[in-house]
């Protein structure tokens, strides 16, 4: 995995899984959070024939786990757009917009086990962030991998006096993907060749507080 790919997976999952926060979880004598799930992120860059336009499309999905224990966990599906088009000829920007929706069903988002396919068939309502219009957009993209599994994991054990002290914990698995598809609105179709960078993954966090006030 390269260094761009790692920067990603960071950003991703710093992005996607709930924020752990050992404040809002300090009221307890022992508070166990774990986060996990599968996730899948594309970004696409084109430049149209006139050689002018340029459109920066971002996707990324994770159905992330949320469980405190000894309670079940919840799951839930997230998914979300960012389309940036800019006209380098007359130095001007003609779309940023952003959208997210936090009720993506299994269905529409799907990860294999091996995390060598995925796939997110969705609408999501995108907000120009210039004008504060809303628009919908059509996601039908799909994902194929094409390296070996890359894991990574890392451990922390912070002391802070008393018996106080926070053991965080982390393993993440991927692999750098294809992704070909549709991020469309209306006629216009924002991704009309392969990805320029891509990855399916799965993450595992969480932290344990023991003995804090």
């Amino acid at each position: 995995m390269s260094a761009s790919m790692r920067a990603v997976l960071a950003l991703s999952v710093a992005a996607l899984l709930i924020p752990l926060s050992v404040a809002a979880a300090a009221s307890d004598t022992v508070t166990v959070q774990n986060d996990r799930g599968p996730l899948a992120n594309a970004w696409f860059s084109t430049v149209d024939p006139s050689g002018c336009i340029e459109t920066d499309t971002f996707v990324t999905a994770n159905r992330p786990t949320d469980q405190h224990l000894p309670g079940r966990g919840t799951t839930t599906g997230i998914a979300a757009v960012s389309i940036f088009e800019y006209d380098t000829c007359s130095d001007s920007v003609l779309l940023d917009a952003v959208g997210e929706s936090d009720a993506v069903p299994a269905a529409a988002f799907q990860v294999s086990n091996q995390l060598d396919r995925a796939l997110l068939a969705t609408t999501i309502t995108l907000t120009n962030i210039d004008t504060g219009e809303t628009f919908d957009a059509t996601v039908d993209v799909a994902w194929t991998g094409t390296s070996d599994i890359v894991r990574n994991h890392d451990n922390t054990n912070d002391f802070y006096g008393g018996g106080c002290h926070v053991l965080t914990r982390w393993k993440g698995s991927g692999r750098t993907a294809d992704a070909l598809g549709r991020v469309s609105a209306g006629p216009t179709n924002f991704t009309p060749a392969t990805s320029q960078l891509a990855e399916i993954g799965s993450v595992i966090d969480g932290f344990e507080v023991i003995k804090c006030p």
